[in-house]
C-alpha cells in the first residue's frame, strides 16, 4: 500500500485530497500546523519514515482578496521562504519522490505569491519532482472571509441575502476546475513521475458573470454587476496530463456546491 504524507492536509484542497487517497485504498499521513503547532512545516523535522511520496500542498494562500492585500504581502513573504527553505532539504535528504502544487500566478510578478510559487517551481525542479499549476479551484464549502474564493462568496451571498453583488462588471475571464478533478490530477502526475510543468484546468474560458448567472439560476439571487472593469490574465499554458481531463462540468459543480452550503446554513440554524 503507498503511504502518501499530505503537507497541508487540512487546507482547501488538502482536506478532500486526503479523502480521495484514502478512498482509492492508500495510506495517508496527515500533517498541517492547523493540527497542531507540533506540526509547524516551517520548522518541523517532518515524519518521513517509511513515506513513499510527498504531496507539498501546504502555503500562505487564499482569495484574491487576501494574496493581492498590501498589507498582507511581507507575511506572504515570511511564510512561504520558510516553508521552502524547512521542506524542500528534508525532501533532498531521504530522496522522497514529491509533487509540489504551483499555481497560474506563478507567471506573475506583482505579487509575492506568484513569486514564491515560481521559486518552489524552481526548486522542485532541481529536485526533479512533479510540478502542476492549479487554476481556479472551487468544490470545497467555504465560509465568507477574506480568504475565501470568488466563487463561493457568490454562493453565500445568493444564500443568505438574496443577492449576488459583484465587485467588477464580471467580464474578466476565468478557468475555473472542480476539487474533484484536482484530486484525480495530481494522483496521476505523482503516479507517472512528470517532468516539466502541467496546468490542472478545465481548459474552458468563462466570464465571472456567466459564474455568476449560474449560481442566480440555482438560487433565485439577483446579480448586481460593479462598476470596474476586470482583467483576464494572459497566463501561457504549459501542459496537460496525458490521460487526465476535467469531468465535472462548471454548471454541475455549482449545483454540488449549492446543495452543500445549503446543508451547511442548515445545520447553522438548527
Amino acid at each position: 500500500m503507498t503511504r502518501n504524507l499530505i503537507l497541508g492536509s487540512e487546507g482547501f484542497v488538502g482536506v478532500p485530497f486526503a479523502s480521495f487517497l484514502e478512498r482509492h485504498g492508500e495510506e495517508v499521513v496527515r500533517c498541517d500546523i492547523k493540527r497542531g503547532r507540533h506540526e509547524d512545516l516551517r520548522e518541523m523535522v517532518m515524519p518521513l519514515d517509511g513515506i513513499d511520496q510527498a504531496y507539498f500542498l501546504a502555503w500562505d494562500v487564499g482569495g484574491a482578496k487576501y494574496l493581492y492585500r498590501e498589507d498582507a504581502q511581507f507575511s506572504q513573504l515570511d511564510c512561504n521562504l520558510r516553508l521552502l527553505l524547512n521542506v524542500m532539504p528534508q525532501l533532498k535528504q531521504r530522496d522522497i519522490p514529491f509533487l509540489f502544487v504551483s499555481s497560474q500566478l506563478a507567471e506573475e510578478d506583482d505579487s509575492v505569491y506568484g513569486v514564491t510559487k515560481r521559486l518552489g517551481e524552481v526548486w522542485t525542479n532541481l529536485l526533479k519532482g512533479v510540478r502542476v499549476r492549479l487554476w481556479n479551484v472551487y468544490g470545497p464549502v467555504e465560509k465568507p472571509s477574506e480568504r475565501s474564493h470568488v466563487i463561493s462568496d457568490f454562493v453565500f451571498q445568493a444564500l443568505l441575502t438574496g443577492k449576488i453583488v459583484m465587485l467588477t462588471t464580471g467580464e474578466e475571464k476565468r478557468q475555473f476546475i472542480h476539487v474533484d478533478d484536482v484530486c484525480r490530477a495530481f494522483h496521476a502526475a505523482l503516479s507517472a513521475r512528470l517532468q516539466g510543468v502541467y496546468d490542472v484546468t478545465s481548459f474552458e474560458w468563462v466570464s465571472v458573470l456567466d459564474v455568476a448567472r449560474i449560481i442566480a439560476d440555482l438560487t433565485g439571487a439577483e446579480i448586481v454587476p460593479g462598476t470596474r472593469v476586470g482583467s483576464t490574465p494572459i497566463t501561457p499554458m504549459q501542459g496537460k496530463i496525458l490521460g487526465w481531463h476535467a469531468e465535472v462540468p462548471l454548471t454541475e459543480g455549482l449545483t454540488r456546491l449549492v446543495r452543500q452550503a445549503r446543508q451547511v446554513l442548515s445545520r447553522g440554524q438548527s
